[in-house]
């Protein structure tokens, strides 16, 4: 069965979200403070939750092998995401933050979920708590031109890394399920979507969509996130023998839009925080068609 169909049904389900998002903001019932709220408890809970309910499975050498091939995979991948959008915008920070870090965790979970199934998520949590150390890290060094962010303890303290630490802790010690524990973790892990996407259109009705569609540099940075970047993902998974699941997982994981948190840290830095929302909004939009297209072209391929 093509996995076309349940893609393009979930985006249609997220952007119907998004829209409430922006409408509740519109009517003056969740404000721009909302979508800054959301995001901590997406960040600092939420994702954490769904890394750490996807570790919390029976041990195999198969899920130790998957563990350890996504995670090589997913560092390749990020690196190889970081290198290009600083060699194509060297000198906008913003726009190197935007081209490099997709929004594995709020978009990429529940489109990994809808085409591949639930067990999916695990291939991608890697990534994720990867990329969101890396936004923490390098992310706010680009930002605020302060190396302090680099430190380790900036990487291990990152909510994201601290779940994957648990969460192969409780993989490898073989800790037994506990019934309410688990439905606890997947209450708080079905909170991601809905709060994501709102937190989405939040952004998207505090922006000027008239100004955002003549400015040509958010073409550039979505071409780059949306095209490129998947494109180059691509080739490099193709060199690899994997399962084509784990293939089609990490590259529906990159080619998502910008995440969130650009805007988040452009506001916390004192950047142009309108612009840095714009990224977010103008990628989210054109993911509508990039993503099945990226996926349709993968089919050919794995």
């Amino acid at each position: 069965m093509s996995i076309i169909e349940p893609l393009i049904q979930q985006v249609l389900i997220m952007f119907l979200l998004m829209g409430m998002g922006y409408a509740l903001n519109r009517l003056g019932i969740l404000s721009e403070q909302a979508a800054i709220e959301f995001g901590k408890l997406l960040i600092n809970l939420v994702i954490p939750a769904i890394i750490l309910k996807s570790f919390w499975i029976e041990y195999s050498f198969q899920r130790m092998y998957e563990l350890g091939m996504t995670l090589m995979l997913s560092a390749a991948m990020l690196l190889l995401a970081c290198v290009v959008a600083r060699l194509l915008f060297r000198g906008r920070p913003i726009d190197i933050f935007a081209a490099a870090f997709s929004n594995a965790g709020f978009v990429g979970i529940p489109l990994v979920e809808a085409a591949l199934g639930k067990d999916a998520v695990f291939f991608i949590t890697c990534m994720i708590a990867l990329l969101n150390a890396m936004q923490w890290t390098y992310g706010q060094y680009l930002l605020s031109g302060s190396k302090k962010c680099m430190s380790p303890k900036a990487i291990l303290t990152s909510p994201m890394v601290m779940a994957l630490l648990g969460g192969f802790l409780i993989f490898i010690l073989r800790v037994p399920t506990v019934p309410l524990a688990q439905s606890v973790l997947s209450y708080i892990s079905g909170l991601n979507t809905p709060l994501a996407m709102m937190t989405l259109g939040i952004y998207l009705a505090q922006s000027d969509l008239m100004a955002l569609l003549r400015a040509k540099s958010l073409f550039a940075v979505s071409s780059v996130r949306l095209l490129v970047i998947p494109i180059l993902s691509l080739l490099f998974l193709c060199l690899f023998p994997c399962d084509g699941s784990i293939k089609m997982a990490l590259l529906i994981a990159a080619a998502t839009p910008t995440g969130a948190n650009v805007a988040i840290f452009a506001q916390q830095h004192n950047k142009d925080y309108r612009y840095a929302c714009g990224t977010v909004c103008v990628t989210t939009l054109l993911s509508m068609f990039t993503m099945p297209a990226i996926v349709s072209l993968s089919q050919l391929v794995f």
